[in-house]
């Protein structure tokens, strides 16, 4: 039996057993989300290699260790691989797939017409096919985007890509628990989403109306720029949330612009790590939802590098825009 069910989410033994034998792995770095931590055991006594936890953060299949240490393998559960990325050690993915679906309930049909877009995380991109049969039953058209070089399947959506949107169509329907990943999705479409939690089997929606809340808020952060005197541009060491094209421009703009600028490199931003130096703003470039999600939680004026930018009126186009790591 190669299929495990741990909570909600199956997952395939199979294919990376095979993979573990072919590469002759005898010890193993077990790199686990938040919300799988305390089924570590359950996952460690899976396999007959040795098992290294890892105990740090894992966000992602951006977040990865800088070097896996004594092992042979890294071994990361719940996501998928970022293709694009090319890290100096062996990784395996054990993606976990939600085994929870009920069709798109008929309250949900009603609000839809014409062309409907299909959005998922990892753990629901399976049931796309699911979701796309009952948009087609009541007569709509469903529609699955292809990404960029940063994503694995068609639809499927990162909190910092949302390569796969569709222009073209007439609804946007998000499949998945919770609003983080469809709340960056309505950003970077500048449209609304509508919601199917097949978990709880209720509909929900992002709007007009919480955007322009939300965007009133990044225009205060903004217009902090004008006034700081001392700006930190962050670079992460997380291997998949580097982006070293956009430092030393940031660097170079802000010198130009009078501000005393400095380059610091943090493994996790945290509040109490960047709010020591006292500084007056932070430019982050490493994950884009760090400044969007979390900035109330700073005292330091937290900045994605376009917002940057428009704080130095520099021509971005003007207006706002979600950041995105591509």
């Amino acid at each position: 039996m190669t299929k495990v069910e741990i909570g909600s989410f199956e997952f395939d033994l199979g294919p990376v057993r095979e993979e573990l034998d072919r590469l002759q792995v005898e010890k193993i770095l077990l790199q686990l989300p938040d919300g799988l931590k305390t089924k570590i055991e359950k996952f460690a006594e899976m396999f007959d290699q040795d098992v290294v936890v890892w105990g740090n953060s894992c966000y992602g299949a951006c977040d990865l260790p800088e070097d896996i240490g004594c092992a042979d393998v890294l071994l990361q559960i719940g996501h998928s691989e970022i293709p694009y990325l090319e890290p100096s050690y062996p990784i395996i993915y054990l993606e976990g797939r939600c085994r929870m679906w009920k069709d798109l309930p008929p309250e949900l049909l009603k609000k839809l017409e014409g062309k409907v877009a299909l959005y998922a995380p990892v753990q629901h991109i399976h049931q796309l096919e699911r979701a796309a049969e009952n948009i087609e039953a009541a007569g709509l058209t469903p529609v699955i985007g292809e990404g960029d070089e940063r994503i694995k399947y068609p639809g499927q959506i990162l909190g910092c890509n949302y390569s796969v949107k569709r222009e073209d169509v007439d609804h946007h329907l998000y499949i998945g628990t919770g609003r983080f990943h469809p709340l960056g999705l309505s950003f970077s479409l500048g449209k609304d989403v509508f919601i199917y939690n097949p978990v709880a089997q209720n509909i929900g929606s992002i709007t007009e109306e919480e955007r322009d809340d939300f965007l009133r808020k990044r225009y205060g952060a903004i217009a902090q720029v004008e006034k700081a005197e001392k700006v930190m541009v962050i670079i992460s060491t997380k291997i998949g949330q580097i982006r070293r094209s956009s430092v030393e421009e940031l660097l170079e703009l802000g010198e130009k612009a009078g501000k005393t600028m400095m380059l610091m490199r943090f493994g996790e931003i945290r509040p109490e790590f960047i709010d020591q130096f006292r500084w007056d703003c932070a430019v982050n470039t490493a994950c884009p939802r760090i400044a969007l999600d979390d900035y109330e939680n700073f005292k330091t004026t937290m900045l994605t590098p376009r917002e940057f930018k428009i704080g130095l009126d520099i021509n971005e186009g003007g207006d706002w825009k979600m950041d995105e790591i591509c």
